[in-house]
């Protein structure tokens, strides 16, 4: 069922793009990708407002592989939904809001890295987590998990042995995470060595959110940090299951790791959009967010 619910997500979102693009532009041999990047963006976006990002990250979204397209390709691409929701405030990071926060001074940054100060066994630094958007409000370093269709299959959770130290402390050092973080990283952990009980996250990747949440704070420790884990949904979530469970786990995180001084917020993108449609100022948001819409909006 959930291998069905996914492809059938899958196949929406090709269908919603073929509505709105040439024929051509799609690969006869992977009909679900685009043949070029350029391809799977909104009007008014373009390669040049984020392929120096993704390049310099370690995801290879533009990068074909040898017997498969580029990743940012796919239809379903998640790295593609949050380049076409956030590319145009590269040239207008002052109409950018997330979540309520306003007052952004630079551009965002997509597939920005937040070094976690941890190292490998042969004593090189591990690789650092890869946030979808990183973006400055004055202080405060605002950090964006994205996803489109990820949560409609389960996760596997997995934390490597070296998360431990940072999170529990050791003999010698204390933990750099506050204690509801360790306390999450507890919990995440124990479900890799408990698969068979009742898992409290199926659909939610807890255990990179636990990794971007060190990520920002190794990265930024005297800035005032955010972690917004931003979500598509169809627009029949509430009678899915998968939806449904998926809304209840996140809920139940941002719970227990709420009050601490990294910040963790979630919204889905139809709320972020009608935040932008209520509160923007900014004289292209009516034209971004039809457009949007318009590729984004539809139910599977």
């Amino acid at each position: 069922m959930t291998t069905n619910l996914l492809d059938r997500a899958k196949r929406a979102a090709a269908d919603q793009l073929k509505g709105l693009k040439p024929a051509g532009v799609f690969r006869s041999d992977r009909p679900l990708y685009v043949r070029e990047p350029a391809d799977n963006l909104i009007p008014g976006v373009a390669l040049d407002d984020f392929k120096a990002d993704l390049d310099a990250a370690d995801g290879n979204e533009l990068r074909d592989g040898k017997t498969r397209p580029a990743k940012f390709c796919a239809s379903y691409s998640s790295s593609a939904l949050a380049v076409n929701t956030c590319a145009p405030f590269k040239a207008h990071p002052d109409a950018l809001t997330l979540a309520g926060i306003t007052g952004f001074i630079t551009a965002p940054t997509f597939e920005g890295k937040c070094p976690n100060g941890l190292f490998e066994a042969n004593g090189e630094p591990s690789r650092s987590p890869n946030l979808d958007v990183l973006a400055f409000a004055g202080h405060t370093v605002v950090a964006v998990e994205s996803k489109f269709l990820e949560p409609l299959s389960k996760k596997k959770q997995e934390l490597s042995p070296k998360y431990l130290a940072p999170f529990l402390g050791t003999e010698d050092t204390d933990p750099v995470a506050e204690p509801e973080w360790s306390e999450m990283y507890t919990r995440v952990a124990r479900m890799a060595v408990y698969p068979k009980e009742d898992l409290p996250y199926t659909r939610l990747d807890a255990a990179q959110l636990v990794q971007h949440y060190l990520g920002l704070k190794v990265s930024y420790p005297q800035q005032k940090r955010v972690l917004v884990y931003l979500y598509w949904e169809p627009v029949n979530a509430g009678g899915i299951d998968a939806c449904k469970r998926h809304r209840l786990e996140v809920e139940d995180f941002a719970r227990r790791v709420q009050g601490c001084d990294t910040t963790f917020i979630s919204m889905s993108y139809p709320d972020l959009w009608h935040e932008w449609e209520t509160t923007s100022t900014w004289p292209g948001m009516p034209e971004h967010l039809a457009r949007l819409r318009a590729r984004y909006r539809f139910a599977i």
